[in-house]
């Protein structure tokens, strides 16, 4: 990849961030009691929700308003509509993500993504826990963690189903218990995310704030679904200038981050200090080895 190309990496960390380790979530009640194994899932596919057509993208409602472009809570960011019709979703990386390509070359940042996770360098496991019933149950923990191993690939470029693969060692492991699960649609947070991130030779920490996670388990028990929540834009831009890009293509990052920052407004300043993001994600049944 060209050093231009790497300069995406400072987005798909946000994606990396969406995609790991949930840790203070609500607290549970007493009927979360296990009567199953854990059920646990490896994602094999990961990617940013995108706006498609202009205003419409997949997300959540992450600051609990609907806002338009003169609303300073969310400092003038419009908030975007869900195909279904849902308004007030929160995803501003949708507009970033493309422009980023753009000043990286055309990279793909979503591709980066699938090569971290088929070469076995940013695979997690998502895990269930008190699960008493597949498609409705009022307390169920989720458990997101690090897995390590080299997966095997099906013909469509994607990790097979079933395979097993060893926890990390020392590596976050988090849970979110009293989640719920209602027609086989599961519901998680809010909760702070903590991501060690490894994508080429960059290594770092990220944290998402106030995330949720939607899941829809299907009949196979495969998973799909999303995560959604905020990121601090100045810890961003200091991962991004660890990165060693190139100083144009930082400041193009720079600048895009700060235009497009939509959460947490500090009232003295009105400034917004996070960017709101969602991830799209696809799981399959798989085994851990602890």
């Amino acid at each position: 990849m060209s050093r231009a190309g790497r300069g995406g990496l400072a987005v798909v960390a946000l994606a990396a961030s969406l995609a790991g380790c949930m840790a203070n979530g609500p607290g549970g009640t007493d009927d979360c009691v296990a009567t199953q194994p854990i059920r646990s899932s490896l994602v094999r596919r990961l990617g940013f929700a995108r706006q498609d057509p202009d205003g419409i993208s997949e997300g959540f409602d992450l600051d609990g308003r609907v806002s338009d472009r003169g609303d300073a809570t969310a400092c003038g960011r419009a908030d975007f509509v869900t195909p279904e019709g849902v308004p007030g979703i929160d995803n501003q990386i949708a507009r970033l993500v493309p422009l980023v390509e753009a000043q990286a070359g055309g990279v793909s940042l979503d591709d980066i993504l699938k090569t971290a996770i088929n070469n076995g360098q940013m695979l997690l496991a998502i895990e269930l826990e008190d699960l008493d019933d597949e498609r409705n149950d009022s307390c169920v923990t989720v458990q997101l963690r690090p897995l390590m191993g080299t997966p095997s690939l099906g013909t469509d470029g994607l990790i097979e189903i079933g395979q097993t693969f060893d926890a990390r060692e020392g590596g976050v492991v988090s849970r979110i218990e009293g989640a719920r699960l209602a027609d086989g649609v599961l519901q998680a947070g809010p909760a702070e995310l903590s991501l060690p991130v490894t994508i080429l030779d960059a290594s770092f920490i990220l944290h998402v704030h106030d995330a949720l996670i939607r899941i829809v388990i299907d009949e196979e028990g495969n998973f799909t679904g999303a995560f959604g929540g905020g990121i601090d834009i100045a810890e961003m831009i200091t991962v991004s200038q660890s990165l060693n890009v190139p100083s144009a293509l930082m400041g193009a990052v720079m600048l895009l981050l700060n235009n497009n920052a939509d959460l947490d407004r500090d009232p003295g300043t009105n400034l917004c200090g996070q960017i709101s993001a969602t991830l799209l994600f696809e799981s399959v049944p798989a085994f851990v080895y602890d």
